[in-house]
């Protein structure tokens, strides 16, 4: 049976991850607070309809996906609006690697801890990948949904933590 993947933000800045990994062959899951978006990802993923701030019915959906697919073996989870209770509870349903993408105010000079910090919380080895933003000579700019997908398969795929682009200094970010 090929591997679990679940996929939160895989509606959208992590669409192209989920493509990235059903084409190696996984049985891939994204959560998507709505049916609509979840419906347009037929025959390449299978959909979880959850909203994420409400932590019970996360738990619900996520147990119903293990169910009907197996042990999650991977999820990777955009998720910069979901209380630390959601973090927790995804943690407690994947048996392997969770890669934790977290948006660059995580690498404030104030900022709060992740919700998950890294290594083991039950049978998910949790890893980060701080996204932060692209700087060139023709500025600054935050990441595509592909640079974002593709660094997260890699931190996967490498087992490893990784800052995506820059996070220093804080007020060039862009936007600031």
């Amino acid at each position: 049976m090929p591997p679990h993947v679940l996929v939160v933000g895989g509606t959208g800045i992590l669409a192209p991850a989920v493509e990235t990994l059903a084409a190696r062959g996984a049985l891939v899951s994204v959560v998507s607070r709505s049916s609509g978006r979840a419906a347009r990802l037929a025959g390449t993923a299978h959909p979880v309809v959850a909203d994420v701030t409400d932590a019970a019915a996360f738990a619900r959906a996520l147990d119903r996906a293990v169910e009907e697919r197996g042990p999650i073996s991977l999820a990777l989870a955009y998720q910069p609006f979901a209380p630390d209770e959601a973090w927790h509870v995804l943690a407690a349903r994947v048996e392997g690697l969770l890669v934790a993408l977290l948006v660059s105010a995580y690498a404030a000079k104030d900022a709060p801890a992740p919700p998950l910090a890294e290594g083991r919380h039950g049978r998910a080895d949790v890893r980060h990948l701080l996204l932060g933003w692209h700087r060139d000579a023709g500025g600054v700019r935050w990441h595509t949904p592909r640079e974002v997908s593709a660094a997260a398969v890699g931190v996967a795929d490498r087992g490893e933590s990784a800052v995506l682009g820059v996070i220093r200094p804080w007020s060039e970010r862009p936007g600031s």
